[in-house]
């Protein structure tokens, strides 16, 4: 793990911003590293060089000896946004991130992967009948085949949606156990979507608790986006039963091939320097605590935080007008909502 923090670095430098690949190799194993912007995710699993050794060199030389073919065939960086308790703003996260990402030129398709709440969805105020369709996510996710794929949702031209599906409300899905094949399915949907539709970017909203859409979206993905609430410690120690437990569980299923883990977002902070100071405080003895010695300690570092600002409508950052509440992002460039999620975004992404 700190091998592949060491090559994360180097490939951030200065000197080697403009490299769009990494290699991990030592006896035994190896692995190839993608970018996309300032993210840096697992373009394959990794490839044992002792029990596999043709199956892995063979698989070495076909990304090393064309490159560029699969940068350019599949640009997207399939980002979920999740973390294992309630009210520490995925979804505002999500939609606040693609009002800046497609403010910025950006071409973003957004995925409501919450089978019960749909809150990304109803955000963006779309008209219902525009929003049918003959095959949902959902059946595909559950065996459907792919054929002409699924219909996006235009909400500006640069920023699409699928929206969330009221049909699978049961908790017979939400326990369902998920496969190897399962992600491929998916992920080979989400290529689809990107040589399409060239999406530069695709988050997927994940719903509260490890259920079935939930490892989906984080399995599936290439890197993941953990949100905490700056001022709830729980949402800490939820932060750190999935770097310590779900995360790695994925790893497994993928043999390695991701996903990557962002810095962790803290959202809701006090601009009140007094009040900040004591958070600041009981926050950093939580994190010691609960961090020490372990891999994901430096993703606690760098502090990457949404403020809280009284003119905003809500401490969660949502524009609330006659039709209801949506994204500040979207309705206000010139905010200081916007101003931030653009630094936030500036220093996570490196746009």
């Amino acid at each position: 793990m700190d091998t592949k923090f060491q090559l994360f670095e180097y490939m951030r430098s200065k000197e080697l911003q403009q490299v769009p690949f990494g290699l991990l190799i030592n006896g035994k194993n190896a692995q190839i590293f993608k970018r996309k912007e300032n993210i840096i995710f697992a373009l394959t699993e990794i490839l044992n060089l002792e029990t596999n050794t043709d199956k892995s060199i063979t698989t070495l030389k076909k990304y090393l000896k064309k490159p560029f073919h699969y940068e350019e065939s599949f640009n997207s960086a399939i980002i979920a946004i999740y973390n294992n308790k309630g009210g520490v703003g995925k979804t505002v996260t999500t939609g606040n991130f693609a009002g800046v990402l497609a403010e910025k030129g950006k071409n973003v398709l957004l995925i409501d992967l919450d089978p019960q709440q749909r809150d990304l969805t109803d955000s963006f105020k779309i008209d219902h009948k525009k929003m049918d369709s003959s095959t949902s996510i959902f059946d595909i996710l559950l065996g459907k085949e792919i054929k002409e794929g699924i219909k996006t949702i235009p909400i500006k031209k640069n920023l699409h949606i699928i929206k969330g599906d009221e049909r699978f409300d049961s908790s017979t899905y939400a326990t369902k156990s998920i496969s190897l094949s399962m992600i491929k399915k998916f992920r080979k949907l989400l290529e689809m979507f990107s040589t399409r539709g060239k999406f530069d970017y695709i988050l997927i909203d994940c719903p509260t608790n490890w259920s079935f859409f939930s490892k989906m979206g984080v399995s599936v993905s290439d890197a993941v986006l953990i949100p905490v609430n700056y001022q709830a410690a729980q949402a800490i120690h939820n932060a750190v039963q999935v770097l310590e437990k779900f995360i790695p569980e994925v790893w497994y299923e993928r043999n390695g091939n991701g996903p990557e883990v962002l810095p962790i977002l803290f959202n809701n902070a006090y601009t009140d320097q007094t009040s900040k100071k004591h958070f600041d405080d009981v926050r950093r003895d939580e994190i010691r605590k609960l961090t020490k010695d372990k891999w994901y300690l430096k993703l606690f570092d760098e502090v990457i935080e949404i403020k809280h600002h009284h003119e905003i409508s809500t401490s969660l950052f949502l524009h609330i007008d006659q039709n209801g509440p949506s994204p500040y992002t979207l309705k206000n460039k010139n905010s200081k909502a916007f101003k931030e999620y653009e630094e936030v975004i500036g220093k996570l992404f490196g746009i």
